[in-house]
């Protein structure tokens, strides 16, 4: 599924970047500053810093896997639905990057 609007989840609405509008990287950051816009927490963040460190709460991770499954049209196997998996930018691209060949 290749999204090419905005999605809703719940009262949060994500920009669908769809593919070819960026690497992987660039759209796993760009899902978690909308969700930080969202909350009205905007601010400079890395792709090392941690989801918690710049304001991303639990219920957030929640948003933000639904919206990767629905961006990169994957599922996230349970296995994977991990602290350590949705530590960073960083971490979630390395989970993308190894699970997009699978959803192919």
């Amino acid at each position: 599924m290749q999204l090419s609007s905005d999605q809703t989840v719940g009262a949060f609405r994500t920009p669908s970047l769809g593919a070819g509008l960026g690497s992987p990287r660039e759209r796993v950051r760009a899902l978690v500053a909308a969700i930080l816009a969202a909350k009205s927490e905007v601010r400079p963040f890395s792709d090392d810093d941690t989801l918690a460190e710049i304001g991303i709460a639990s219920v957030d991770m929640v948003t933000l896997l639904l919206t990767l499954e629905s961006e990169f049209d994957l599922e996230v196997p349970q296995q994977d639905i991990t602290a350590d998996m949705f530590r960073s930018i960083s971490t979630i691209d390395a989970l993308v990057q190894r699970l997009l060949p699978l959803a192919a």
